[in-house]
């Protein structure tokens, strides 16, 4: 399944079910950023992953997660540059929103709709243009 897919199920299912939301999950190096190991961060964006995510902050049917395994400093650090940058993340690594239920436990899985990592297949170079044009079709106005 592709983005714009998953995007599509995802928003067809909250329709369907009538939720008020979608959860995204979004990992940083490689997805939103060039991976950047080194000590100073160079916070170089794929194409469109800004405008992209821009996008998705200001959806109120959408709810933005941060998914990395970075430490709690440069967690912070990142946060504070995303949100220079219009990028707000209402969760990182957590999803409080989704408690267990008597069929599923989410305490070490945290739920969400839609993951957008490149380790899912995601192609930072060119899929952003799809979650723009997808969560534009599907607009919640």
């Amino acid at each position: 399944m592709n983005i714009a897919q998953a995007f599509r199920v995802a928003f067809n299912r909250m329709a369907e079910k009538n939720w008020e939301k979608i959860y995204v999950m979004v990992d940083i190096h490689d997805t939103i950023l060039r991976a950047c190991y080194e000590q100073e961060e160079t916070y170089d964006y794929f194409p469109r992953a800004k405008q992209a995510l821009q996008l998705l902050t200001q959806r109120k049917d959408i709810c933005l997660i941060l998914w990395t395994a970075c430490d709690q400093t440069k967690l912070t650090t990142y946060l504070q540059q995303f949100e220079q940058d219009g990028i707000l993340f209402d969760y990182a690594n957590a999803n409080p929103e989704v408690g267990n239920t008597d069929l599923s436990c989410f305490e070490s899985k945290f739920y969400f709709n839609v993951g957008i990592d490149d380790k899912f297949g995601f192609e930072g170079e060119s899929d952003w243009d799809e979650v723009i044009r997808v969560v534009n079709d599907n607009s919640n106005d």
